[in-house]
C-alpha cells in the first residue's frame, strides 16, 4: 500500500505537481513577506482605501476574458484534434481581448461613482488600474495554455519569478510611490509572467500557429462555446460574490477605511491558504476530465481518491490556523491589527468548508453541468447579502465573517449533494 503511494507521488512529481505546489507556496510567502514589510508600515486608512479600490475593481475582473481561459481548460483538454485546438484557442484570444474593453468601461463607471460619494482618493486607484486587465488576461490565457499541454514546469517557474517581481515591486515602488506602488508592482510582475510564458508557448511557434491553423468557430458551435464561457463568468462571478460583498457592505453599512483594513488583513492568509486545494485542481483537473470522459465507474473512483487527498492536507491547514492564529497576526502585521483574531478564526473555519467547494464545485464543472454552479452560486450570493444585511449592522466586521461562512457550509453541501446524485444516477 505505502509502495504504491510512494510509486504515485514520484509519479505526480515527475509530471510537475510539486513544481505548482512550490510556486504556489512561493506566492503565498511572499505575499506574507510584502505584508510584513509593506502593509504594517502604511498608513491605516490610506491603505483602506486601496482595499475598497481593489474589492470594486475585483467585480468586473472576473469578467476578464469572459471565461474563455475556462473553455480552453475544458475543451483543450479533451481528446481533439489539434486544428480543434487551434480554433478555440484563437476563438478565446480574439473574443477575450474584446471583452476587456467592456471591463474596463465598468471601472471607469465605478471610479465616477466614487467621486461623486466623496472618496476620490478610491477613485483615483480604480483608474490606475485600468490597464490591468489586458495583461491580466494574456497572462492567464497563456499560463492556461500552458497547463493544457502539461507544461507544468514553464507555468510554475512563471508564477515564481512574478512573485519575487511582485514582492520587490511592493517593497521598492510603494518607497517611491507609498500605496499606489502596489497598483504599478501589480502591472509589472503581470508583464513579465506574461512574457516568460508567451516566450515558452512560442518556441513551438504557438501563436503563429492558432492564427494560421485555427478556424473560426461557426454556427452551434460557437454558440455552445461561448454560452459554457458566459455561464463560467458568471458562476465565478457570483461565487466571488459570496467573497467581495463583505468589503462592500462593510463599507455601504459603516464607511470606515479602517474597518476595511481590518477586514482584510483578518481574510489574507485564510484566503491565502486556499492556494493549496487549487494547486491540487491545477494539477488533477485535466486527469479529472479525463478520468470522467472514461465513464461512471472511472470518474466516481478518481473522485474518491481526491478527495482524501483534499482531506488529509486540508484539515491538517486548518489546524494550523486555528492554534497559531495570535501568533500569525502578531508576528506578520503587528500589534496594531492584533484586534482582528476573531475575525481571522471564522474565516479559518470557512476555508475548511471552501475546500469543499473547490473540489466539488470543480467537478461539477468537469462534467459540463456548469449551470448547476450558476444556480447554486447565485443562491450564494443572495443568500450571502442577505446575512451581510442582516449581521453587519448588529456585529459589524464579525456579522460579515459569520455571513461568509454560513453561505460557503450551505453551498459546500448543495455542491456534495450534487455531485453524489449524479454518480449515482448517470449512466
Amino acid at each position: 500500500m505505502i509502495k504504491q503511494l510512494l510509486e504515485k507521488v514520484r509519479h505526480y512529481a515527475k509530471e510537475g505537481l510539486f513544481h505548482i505546489f512550490g510556486s504556489k507556496v512561493i506566492a503565498q510567502v511572499g505575499g506574507l513577506i510584502s505584508s510584513m514589510l509593506v502593509i504594517r508600515f502604511l498608513d491605516k486608512v490610506e491603505y483602506g482605501h486601496y482595499v475598497n479600490a481593489v474589492n470594486l475593481y475585483s467585480y468586473p475582473a472576473i469578467f476578464v476574458g469572459l471565461g474563455m481561459t475556462n473553455v480552453i481548460m475544458q475543451y483543450c483538454s479533451e481528446k481533439v484534434t489539434d486544428e480543434r485546438k487551434a480554433s478555440i484557442y484563437r476563438h478565446g484570444l480574439l473574443v477575450g481581448h474584446a471583452a476587456n474593453f467592456l471591463v474596463v468601461l465598468s471601472m471607469l463607471a465605478m471610479a465616477f461613482w466614487k467621486l461623486q460619494t466623496g472618496k476620490a482618493q478610491t477613485a483615483l486607484f480604480l483608474v490606475l488600474m485600468c490597464g490591468l486587465p489586458f495583461v491580466d488576461y494574456m497572462n492567464a490565457f497563456s499560463q492556461t495554455a500552458l497547463r493544457v499541454k502539461l507544461k507544468n514546469h514553464v507555468f510554475s517557474n512563471a508564477n515564481t519569478i512574478c512573485t519575487v517581481v511582485l514582492l520587490l515591486g511592493n517593497i521598492i515602488l510603494t518607497k517611491f510611490f507609498d500605496v499606489p506602488g502596489l497598483i504599478y508592482s501589480r502591472y509589472l510582475s503581470y508583464f513579465v509572467a506574461m512574457v516568460i510564458c508567451m516566450a515558452a508557448l512560442q518556441k513551438e511557434r504557438f501563436f503563429n500557429r492558432i492564427m494560421t491553423e485555427g478556424k473560426r468557430l461557426e454556427g452551434e458551435d460557437r454558440k455552445h462555446i461561448n454560452n459554457y464561457a458566459v455561464v463560467c463568468a458568471v458562476t465565478n462571478f457570483a461565487s466571488a460574490v459570496l467573497v467581495l460583498m463583505d468589503v462592500t457592505c462593510l463599507d455601504l453599512f459603516l464607511g470606515d477605511p479602517a474597518v476595511l483594513a481590518d477586514y482584510h488583513v483578518a481574510a489574507v492568509i485564510p484566503s491565502a491558504c486556499g492556494f493549496i486545494p487549487s494547486s491540487l485542481m491545477v494539477f488533477f483537473y485535466p486527469k479529472l476530465v479525463a478520468a470522467i470522459s472514461e465513464g461512471k465507474k472511472e470518474g466516481r473512483a478518481f473522485i474518491l481518491q481526491l478527495a482524501k487527498v483534499y482531506a488529509v492536507v486540508n484539515i491538517f491547514v486548518y489546524i494550523c490556523l486555528a492554534l497559531f492564529a495570535p501568533l500569525i497576526i502578531w508576528i506578520i502585521y503587528g500589534e496594531k491589527y492584533m484586534n482582528v483574531i476573531p475575525l481571522f478564526q471564522i474565516l479559518s473555519v470557512n476555508y475548511l468548508f471552501y475546500c469543499v467547494r473547490n473540489l466539488m464545485g470543480n467537478t461539477i464543472a468537469a462534467i459540463k453541468k456548469v449551470k448547476v454552479n450558476l444556480i447554486f452560486a447565485v443562491i450564494s450570493g443572495v443568500l450571502n447579502i442577505c446575512l451581510n444585511m442582516l449581521l453587519i449592522p448588529v456585529l459589524g466586521s464579525v456579522g460579515a465573517a459569520v455571513a461568509t461562512l454560513i453561505v460557503t457550509i450551505v453551498i459546500a453541501i448543495m455542491d456534495c449533494a450534487y455531485v453524489m446524485h449524479h454518480f449515482r444516477t448517470e449512466t
